[in-house]
């Protein structure tokens, strides 16, 4: 592993972005960069039937061009590919995975830099966001946000729902919007043989993500720490079709099938060392099977039907698709138990072999 120079690769990666890419390069453009540290931004076109590169050539020379633009192609529709065309692109010590509709505070560089380059331990770095709408926000926003990426970012371990505290996040995840990535993390996962479980969301046809909760378990099995930061900020720009209610649901439930791959992650590095992959994975399905049981007798559920409360309902739905899904794909889940596991035996044996 070599070492890179000092500074930022934002990479940005679109799928028919024509009519948000100006204000998402914009708001790069007003980075306050301290003194010295290049920056670079790598956009890659996920397979778009529109004019986005060109219009992103375009408004960056109305920009100025403050600092180089590269523009790439990926063919294969899924953000996963796309972030890996970029990747492989920059050429700084740190990257940062910008959406399309993402618009980075003017201090993000900065604030990002300041923390990573005094915590060398620090593998993957994200902060809060704020929404900006394409029309009037819906009524039911507020209770959905997360599901947008929005919002404070949040505990999930435990089931308390609080926003993080400032730090290590333990065993959370973040959102991938906005999220520094020292390189070095893409690199050993590369020298150790990584393959994500993941293609990532197409467009608004395939909504199934959960790319960036695999790289964060996938840098803490390297051995890095995953933080959190308010001092990071960014507003995300949500166009009216994703404003929708049928939109909405598709992209609630769309994690459902996402959770049977990160439980492979979870095993890995909290489950019973020595455990064989069936047992863990029957483990699994038992405690998601408990789960569902209470939440489908707890007294919030009937209040919230009676309220006509939607979320507590989607919430019970949203386990059942998740244990569904386990249950039907029974050898498939296992495959990815093993392939983790290999994973996590790649990386121990490549640290041995550095050691000696």
């Amino acid at each position: 592993m070599h070492t890179l120079p000092l500074g930022v690769s934002f990479l940005v990666c679109t799928f028919n972005g024509a009519a948000r890419i100006a204000e998402t390069l914009a708001c790069l453009a007003r980075q306050e960069t301290p003194a010295g540290i290049p920056w670079e931004v790598v956009l890659v076109d996920n397979a778009s039937t529109d004019n986005t590169t060109e219009l992103a050539r375009q408004a960056w020379e109305l920009l100025a061009a403050p600092a180089a633009l590269h523009l790439l192609h990926e063919p294969r529709p899924g953000k996963q590919y796309a972030l890996e065309t970029a990747i492989g692109q920059a050429q700084y010590r740190y990257t940062c995975i910008v959406d399309d509709d993402n618009r980075l505070s003017i201090t993000y560089l900065r604030e990002g830099l300041t923390i990573l380059e005094k915590n060398p331990k620090v593998g993957i770095l994200g902060g809060p966001s704020t929404a900006t709408f394409e029309g009037p926000e819906p009524v039911w926003f507020a209770e959905f946000q997360h599901c947008y990426a929005v919002g404070p970012q949040l505990d999930r371990v435990g089931g308390a729902f609080k926003p993080l505290a400032e730090g290590n996040i333990g065993r959370n995840v973040l959102w991938g919007a906005g999220m520094f990535v020292r390189m070095a993390v893409w690199e050993q996962l590369h020298e150790a043989g990584f393959q994500s479980l993941f293609s990532g969301r197409q467009g608004d046809g395939n909504l199934t993500a959960g790319e960036d909760d695999e790289l964060c378990y996938a840098a803490q099995l390297l051995g890095y720490e995953v933080w959190y930061s308010s001092r990071l900020h960014l507003q995300h720009h949500i166009a009216a079709g994703r404003l929708t209610e049928a939109y909405r649901d598709r992209l609630f439930y769309a994690s459902a099938r996402t959770s049977t791959r990160l439980n492979a992650y979870r095993n890995a590095l909290w489950g019973k060392p020595g455990g064989s992959v069936a047992l863990n994975l029957l483990k699994d399905v038992a405690y998601s099977t408990l789960g569902l049981t209470k939440e489908a007798v707890s007294p919030s559920l009937l209040r919230a039907l009676v309220a006509a409360n939607t979320i507590v309902p989607m919430k019970l739905g949203h386990t059942f698709a998740s244990l569904k899904e386990t249950v039907l794909n029974f050898e498939r889940v296992k495959s990815y138990y093993k392939h983790v596991l290999q994973l996590k035996s790649e990386i121990a044996s490549h640290k041995l072999n550095h050691r000696q």
